[in-house]
């Protein structure tokens, strides 16, 4: 088995919450999880003591986690840099080596020129002390609009970023999808903005998107989310982190989580468990092993990414669907280029006719990523699914 594409979602319970224990940790495994944030960790023995069960049986699992034992970026000033350095490295004293710990949650949404160089700075601290950890910063999906002087200022931040700390990873929320059309506008918008910009630092490029209702978001269908995982994965996302695992009693809006308040599985567990391991075992193995190259849109001008067109590549000659698309091209270690389809409706089916020069490549579509393989000829109809990912290898004569 191949290394998953990493997929999990926010857990807000404190350690010392004696209603939470280490079985949640096997629901996440049923739910497809492979990567989670597990909750606030005191500073206390007992509290040690329960996250390395907790590490332990994630690790059983297969499952990553996030740490969250304080020594974020609020408060971290050049002052204060010492003394949270002292407070990073002890707790990861408390945890280091462990194979199921892949970082340190060092905040969410810095939104101030002061809080975004304390998040610099933060970030900076935990690579010192453990750099074989991945620290793990949530900014705002609202990030690339802010006027911080330039128009290219989240790119030269993501480089200035890379460039003090030697951190690989960035994350950002986006929940417009959820918010009707125009929300998916921004949605698609706010992919571009954020991968583009880690790629240019170097950098990979994580999402968290929504899973949750409340305030005007709504409940997702299970073609939607579905939909969220393709077109993300399709456009550069390297890892999923979803608004949030749980409902809780103190916020009644919130609701239709994956388990609800009273820590019963919802039908967004089902659905959600489904998506997960379905787009895990069909592409997550292969997506991890791939870089993007370059992406389009096919249907309808979203004001990011271009249009797909009879120029846009040098072998595909055309892509035509009755529906909306997302189309991707990435490429292997060796140099192997790779065609990404989603289709990029939530409600409707389509069918998707490629055309290539069937003189200079072939196509081949991979199933069980890439254990199964089928010769895909030059105008042959592909029906999707609404969500649904296929993915071709081109293979050059």
């Amino acid at each position: 088995m191949g290394k998953k594409f990493p997929i999990g979602g926010w857990v807000y319970f404190n350690m010392s919450d004696e209603n939470y224990t280490v079985k949640e940790i096997d629901k996440w495994a049923e739910s497809g999880c492979t990567v989670m944030l597990a909750g606030i960790i005191g500073g206390s023995e007992a509290e040690t003591k329960k996250t390395l069960e907790f590490l332990d049986r994630a690790h059983e699992l297969g499952i990553e986690l996030i740490l969250d034992c304080g020594g974020g970026y609020h408060g971290c000033t050049a002052e204060a840099a010492a003394k949270r350095e002292e407070q990073v490295r002890k707790n990861y004293e408390r945890f280091k080596g462990h194979p199921a710990l892949r970082g340190f949650h060092v905040g969410d949404e810095p939104g101030t020129p002061k809080s975004l160089d304390n998040a610099i700075r933060a970030m900076g601290i935990h690579k010192r002390v453990a750099p074989e950890l991945n620290p793990y910063l949530n900014m705002s999906g609202d990030t690339p609009w802010w006027d911080f002087s330039s128009p290219e200022w989240l790119k030269n931040y993501l480089i200035k970023m890379k460039d003090e700390t030697g951190c690989k990873e960035i994350c950002f929320d986006n929940y417009g999808q959820a918010d009707g059309d125009g929300g998916v506008t921004g949605y698609l918008r706010t992919i571009q903005a954020f991968v583009e910009a880690a790629e240019a630092a170097g950098m990979e490029c994580w999402e968290t998107p929504i899973c949750s209702a409340h305030g005007s978001y709504k409940q997702f269908t299970e073609y939607q989310y579905m939909w969220q995982i393709t077109t993300s994965a399709a456009l550069g996302i390297k890892g999923i982190t979803w608004f949030r695992f749980y409902d809780r009693i103190i916020a009644p809006n919130y609701h239709g989580s994956p388990i609800d308040e009273y820590g019963n599985t919802t039908l967004t567990f089902d659905r959600l468990g489904r998506c997960q391991k379905r787009f895990n075992d069909q592409f997550g193995e292969l997506l991890v092993t791939l870089k993007r190259k370059e992406s389009w849109m096919l249907g309808f001008q979203r004001m990011c990414f271009p249009m797909f067109g009879e120029n846009s590549h040098p072998l595909i000659k055309d892509v035509r669907s009755f529906e909306r698309m997302v189309i991707s091209t990435f490429e292997d270690k060796d140099g192997t280029e790779y065609l990404c389809l989603v289709n990029a409706e939530m409600k409707d089916p389509t069918t998707v006719h490629v055309t290539y020069d069937d003189e200079k490549c072939s196509l081949t579509g991979l199933i069980l990523n890439g254990k199964v393989t089928e010769p895909y000829e030059s105008g042959e109809y592909i029906s999707l699914y609404p969500g649904q990912m296929a993915m071709y290898r081109i293979d050059r004569k």
